[in-house]
């Protein structure tokens, strides 16, 4: 799972990604703090904030994916950060809450920026067959620094000071994180054989196109954007769930730790066997795993079966790590199956079509659950989970080929000889477009400029 580390781009832009997830973990709890204890803001309010967030990832999709393809990676990576700095130091000088709240969406579209840059980058300097191991780094780095220790160490900085100077911490680490991309080099730019760009319609366009006329990668997004829409129907349930088997207040930390940690095993198991199989099963296999797990929790509640209440730490842990296994091979196939001088505006656009159910999901639950109750909510949402995994199970081996990492034409670059590798680079990867990609190897300065 280390091997990508090895090579020097990349290690540069995961230093960088590390920082970054860091301020993520403190922000959202800071800002929760200001907004519910320190405000005394109610639910609505609590749901505004929510959808602030939520809104630019879909809303801007287009304009993300066309500066994430139209500059060097670094370039808009850097931009990205600093914006998003200025504009969580800006939520410590506030108290309006509406202003708060384009000041937090502005960080989210900015972050949603950071994301399709970065995927743009890898998917020129990392090789169709280093990705899967790429993608679970990065997801087991994420896990671990904006799911459990960020939240964690952002609550002991809120104790010690209160949150705007934890904010201004965020800020800070925001700051370093866009420092530390701008070294990280450029790729090769597009070889259109026109230095005008598109309109940008067509531009947009070209990246719906892609998707359409994809038939693996349209069954991967919509496989995924259904799963969330069951996945966050029953999550938001989870500790009223707990509650109604007998479980304590302490519980559904506890199971939420559960859960990171499988998250963690599911991530580093997929680095290292995941390649030798058919992605698209991978992720019909965790939804048959988490649908029958999520079904059988409501049965157990129908049956009051709350004497075996630690049993659902297990479980806990078993759904960690389904959902990192289908989330690491949503995110690899995305990448594998998209040419790479639009990975962008199609990382973007498909990051909107799954943000929708996470809105719509949280929504719905609470309307279902006086007809259905609680163990309704688990069975619907898991038996939609299963419906989804038979689905995979059934289409995903007509495209066993498209899907399985393709091999390098040649051997690549010694990764300790960087200055070998600078002057000869070694074959790059071959995206669906067929324009290869940079090589694995430090760029050519002196070829490579922002535009």
């Amino acid at each position: 799972m280390f091997q990508p580390l090895r090579l020097p781009a990349f290690r540069r832009l995961y230093t960088a990604q590390v920082v970054a997830n860091f301020g993520d973990g403190l922000d959202y709890l800071a800002i929760i703090t200001i907004v519910v204890f320190q405000w005394h803001r109610g639910p609505a309010d609590v749901g505004l904030l929510a959808l602030a967030g939520a809104a630019p990832m879909v809303l801007g999709a287009p304009a993300i994916g066309l500066v994430a393809d139209r500059f060097q990676p670094r370039t808009v990576m850097f931009g990205a950060n600093v914006v998003r700095a200025l504009a969580i130091a800006g939520i410590t000088l506030t108290t309006n809450f509406p202003l708060l709240c384009v000041l937090s969406a502005l960080a989210t579209f900015c972050g949603g920026v950071f994301n399709a840059a970065e995927q743009r980058f890898i998917r020129y300097r990392v090789s169709d067959d280093m990705l899967l191991r790429t993608n679970s780094l990065r997801s087991i780095t994420e896990r671990m620094l904006t799911g459990l220790a960020g939240p964690g160490i952002a609550a002991v900085m809120i104790g010690l000071w209160n949150a705007r100077v934890t904010l201004l911490i965020c800020s800070a680490l925001f700051l370093v994180a866009g420092l530390l991309v701008w070294v990280i080099g450029t790729i090769e730019p597009d070889d259109t054989g026109d230095d005008r760009p598109e309109p940008w319609r067509k531009r947009i366009s070209a990246a719906w196109s892609v998707v359409r006329g994809n038939p693996p990668l349209r069954l991967t997004v919509a496989a995924v954007a259904l799963a969330y829409l069951f996945s966050t129907m029953f999550e938001i349930m989870v500790p009223v769930w707990y509650r109604e088997m007998g479980a304590g207040p302490g519980f559904t930390g506890s199971a939420m730790v559960c859960m990171g940690v499988g998250g963690g095993l599911g991530a580093l198991l997929l680095s290292r066997i995941g390649d030798r199989f058919n992605l698209l099963l991978v992720m019909a296999a965790s939804a048959l795993t988490i649908g029958t797990l999520v079904g059988a929790m409501g049965f157990a509640g129908y049956a009051d079966l709350g004497s075996i209440v630690g049993i659902w730490l297990v479980v806990a842990a078993l759904i960690g790590v389904g959902s990192a296994a289908a989330t690491i091979a949503y995110g690899t196939l995305v990448q594998r199956l998209t040419p790479a001088h639009l990975m962008g505006r199609v990382g973007a656009m498909t990051g909107a079509a799954i943000t929708v159910p996470v809105v719509i999901g949280p929504a719905i639950a609470p309307i279902l659950a006086p007809s259905l109750g609680i163990n309704g909510i688990f069975l619907l949402s898991g038996s939609g989970i299963l419906v989804v995994g038979l689905v995979l199970l059934v289409r995903g081996p007509a495209y066993r080929d498209a899907v399985l990492p393709k091999k390098q034409p040649g051997p690549p670059a010694e990764p300790a000889a960087e200055a070998d590798a600078a002057s000869a680079p070694a074959a790059g990867p071959v995206p669906a477009s067929g324009t290869p990609a940079a090589s694995l190897a430090e760029p050519v300065e002196a070829r490579t400029v922002d535009r």
